[in-house]
């Protein structure tokens, strides 16, 4: 399979998990969404792994695994901000951020900015001012913006750790990722006395969200593995696009339409940045 092809899958995936992610928190806990749903993912990621012809190359699965617990806390606060305020007020901006840490770790180790990269930069930054203003949630807004900042600060680390995992490790590195996040936000849970599982009433949230982004970061990795990381990013940079367009037609989100102006701003902006 293409590493193009497996990059689109990643982003629909992710896209489609999301949604069950801001789902569970607007009826439960998001922490304990995250728990389920990573618990779930291990048993995604595992079958991959085994039928692959990969090893558990020690350096992956710890790179995997120290990614998993800051993309845990990380989609437990995306959840929060897009419960608080909406999904296209907060996930472009985390995508965004989560774009820019890689690019700035890659300028601080002497790589030159090409123009695509610098012109998309310019493009993503100007198009979160239209996803993250709405009027109609006030004092929302603030909070989303801040926890979605904190959320693609999380996202961009993760993919710096994850980003150079061999082909010789498979998918194991994303079973490792999803173990560990089930572990750090299962603790998280008890710490805060909160369920480390979703209850029955929104069991289904955590299920169906952990099956698409147990999926979604196997075909990241994968594709990741085989290509160059940048055109499979450029591929999967695209799924608050997904996840926007589901919340707003099954969810009962709203996306104004300079919203949806600067939801495709920052989603080519973003591609523009790797792609640079």
């Amino acid at each position: 399979m293409s590493p193009i092809l497996l990059g689109v899958l990643a982003s629909v995936s992710i896209g489609v998990s999301d949604v069950f992610g801001r789902a569970s928190a607007l009826r439960a806990s998001a922490i304990s969404h995250v728990s389920t749903a990573m618990l779930v993912g291990v048993f995604v990621a595992t079958p991959f792994a085994l039928v692959l012809e990969s090893s558990m190359v020690a350096g992956d699965m710890i790179a995997g695994a120290l990614s998993g617990v800051l993309l845990a806390v990380g989609l437990a606060v995306i959840f929060r901000a897009m419960a608080g305020s909406s999904s296209a007020v907060a996930l472009p901006l985390a995508a965004v951020i989560g774009v820019l840490i890689p690019l700035g770790w890659d300028l601080v180790a002497g790589t030159t900015l090409s123009w695509p990269a610098a012109v998309g930069s310019a493009v993503a930054i100007g198009s979160v001012v239209f996803t993250t203003f709405n009027p109609a949630l006030g004092a929302m807004v603030r909070r989303g913006v801040a926890l979605a900042t904190v959320s693609g600060v999380l996202f961009g680390t993760a993919v710096i750790l994850v980003a150079d995992t061999s082909i010789d490790s498979g998918a194991w590195p994303a079973v490792a990722q999803r173990a560990a996040g089930f572990i750090a936000c299962g603790l998280l849970a008890s710490s805060r006395k909160l369920p480390v599982f979703l209850p029955r009433r929104v069991l289904k949230f955590g299920i169906l969200g952990g099956l698409a982004g147990g999926l979604g970061m196997v075909f990241w990795v994968l594709g990741a593995q085989r290509g160059d990381l940048g055109t499979v990013s450029v591929a999967a940079s695209t799924y608050p696009t997904v996840t926007v367009l589901l919340a707003t037609m099954f969810d009962n989100d709203q996306l104004r339409w300079w919203q949806f102006v600067g939801v495709a701003g920052s989603v080519g902006g973003t591609a523009m940045i790797v792609i640079g």
